[in-house]
Formats: structure tokens, C-alpha cells, sequence
């Protein structure tokens, strides 16, 4: 009930507003000087009606603004849809939420993957003499240590030497520990352990990324879509005949003779 007459309330202000709009269009045109609420039970009699009748619902309608419908969406996707009242927006949401539930789901358990092959590393790799993991750089050195049986590779340079020391995985013959890695023929399974974890890492940071960038062209995809459908909710509102049967309200320009004399009233008609 009070939501009814919240209802009304507003299409009485638009009633005035209209009104207001109407008179100032035309010199000669009458103020309206009241209004009546009209039913199938009253007994108020009306003459002379016009045809200027309106669907109140789509009359108080305001277009909405496709600038503001794109930035909505550029920023949540699907809430410029939603604030076009187009139920579909919900579509992009729930897809944002997925594609973002996802991306964090495997960048955190390539995370670990990736932690998972540096202890290996740390377990399994001996030192010849001074050395630390401390020292070793946490992206370069230990990929680089998953490459190869020793310290002894193409890779080595001075300043890799000072930084790694000299190091060799701990199942290989300790007698080949000095010996170039293509000249050794045994391959340390510990070394493949961590190869291939660090590979698993590696191919699941790139599947987030690729969610990550699916996620980015959800953003744009919603907020282009979220402007074309405002356009079009806007322009299907303005081509909308004004004169129409409406339910459940009608906005009626009439004469009122109620009083035995004429005078211009709006009239707010709701059908019980």
C-alpha cells in the first residue's frame, strides 16, 4: 500500500510538471488547476476528453547515458548494462567473477609449484666449498640450476661464479663434479625433478595470464556492448507512440464540469 502511494505521489509530480511543460509551449494554452484521481467506482463526472493519454511507466522513464553506461562497465563489467536496466549485464559479472576466480587459483598454485622446484633445488645441490642460496639470484640462478649437472656450464661467467659459487647435484659421481655438462653422460634425477616442476610452473603462470588478459576483454567487450544497448534502450523509448491504452495507469487532458463550469484538469485514471 505504501508503495502504491509512493506511485502516485511521483506521477502526480510528473502530472505538474507535464502540465507546467504543456502550458509554456503555447501561448494561448490553459494552466491545469487540478487534479483527480478517477476510477470505475467514482462518480466524478468528465467531459470532453482529449487524446493525449500515456503509459506513465515508460513517461517516467528517463534515457539513460551511454558515456556513463561504458565507463560503468570499463570498470565492473556488466554494471553499465544493469544501469541501463538490461538484464543481461549480470552475464559479464558473473563471467568477471569467474574469469578473476580462476586467474588467482592459478597463479597462486603456480606459485607454489614454482616454490616447490627451488626447494628441490635447495635439498638436492651440493656446494664445493664456500657457497650460499642466500646469494643466488631467485629467478635466474635457480632456472639456470635446473639446466644443468654442475657449476661447470656455458652459462657460468665471473660474475655468475662469485655470485652462485660452484656447485653440482648430489646423486652425479662426485668425481664429475668439475666436468663440463655436455661431457657428462649421467643425468641427475634430482635435476629432472626440478626441470620439470619448473616447466609445470612456467606453463601455469602462462595460463593466468591468459585469463588475466581474457578478463582485460571482458572489461572492454561489456563496456562497448553496455553503450550500443543504451543507444538502443534510448532510441526504442523515444520512438515510442505517446498515444496509447494504458494499464494499469492513464494520464488523461480533460475538462472537468464538475462544478458546472469549465476548467482544464489532469486526470490520474487507475483501472480497479
Amino acid at each position: 500500500m505504501k508503495s502504491k502511494t509512493q506511485i502516485l505521489i511521483i506521477v502526480l509530480i510528473f502530472c505538474l510538471s507535464s502540465g507546467l511543460c504543456l502550458a509554456s509551449k503555447g501561448p494561448h494554452a490553459p494552466l491545469f488547476t487540478a487534479f483527480y484521481l478517477d476510477s470505475t467506482l467514482g462518480n466524478r463526472t468528465l467531459a470532453n476528453q482529449s487524446t493525449v493519454t500515456m503509459e506513465a511507466s515508460q513517461s517516467l522513464q528517463p534515457l539513460k547515458s551511454p558515456n556513463e553506461a561504458f565507463l560503468y562497465s570499463l570498470v565492473i563489467p556488466g554494471m553499465g548494462q544493469i544501469y541501463t536496466g538490461a538484464k543481461h549485464g549480470y552475464f559479464y559479472t558473473a563471467a568477471e567473477v569467474g574469469l578473476l576466480v580462476t586467474y588467482f587459483f592459478l597463479r597462486n598454485n603456480a606459485s607454489n609449484t614454482r616454490e616447490d622446484y627451488r626447494d628441490v633445488v635447495r635439498e638436492h645441490v651440493n656446494f664445493i666449498g664456500s657457497g650460499s642460496f642466500e646469494d643466488w639470484d631467485p629467478i635466474e640462478d635457480f632456472e639456470h640450476a635446473t639446466q644443468y649437472e654442475t657449476w661447470n656450464h656455458v652459462y657460468d661467467s665471473e660474475e655468475t661464479r662469485k655470485r652462485t659459487g660452484k656447485w653440482y647435484w648430489a646423486d652425479i659421481d662426485p668425481g664429475l663434479k668439475n666436468e663440463p655438462d655436455l661431457d657428462i653422460d649421467f643425468d641427475s634425477r634430482h635435476r629432472l625433478e626440478a626441470f620439470d616442476l619448473r616447466q609445470k610452473a612456467n606453463d601455469t603462470f602462462q595460463r593466468a595470464r591468459t585469463i588475466l588478459g581474457l578478463a582485460i576483454l571482458n572489461h572492454v567487450v561489456s563496456a562497448v556492448e553496455a553503450r550500443i544497448t543504451t543507444k538502443r534502450i534510448n532510441a526504442r523509448l523515444q520512438s515510442t507512440p505517446m498515444q496509447t491504452k494504458t494499464s494499469p495507469y492513464e494520464i488523461d487532458l480533460q475538462t472537468d464540469i464538475f462544478e458546472g463550469t469549465l476548467a482544464g484538469a489532469l486526470v490520474l485514471r487507475k483501472r480497479f
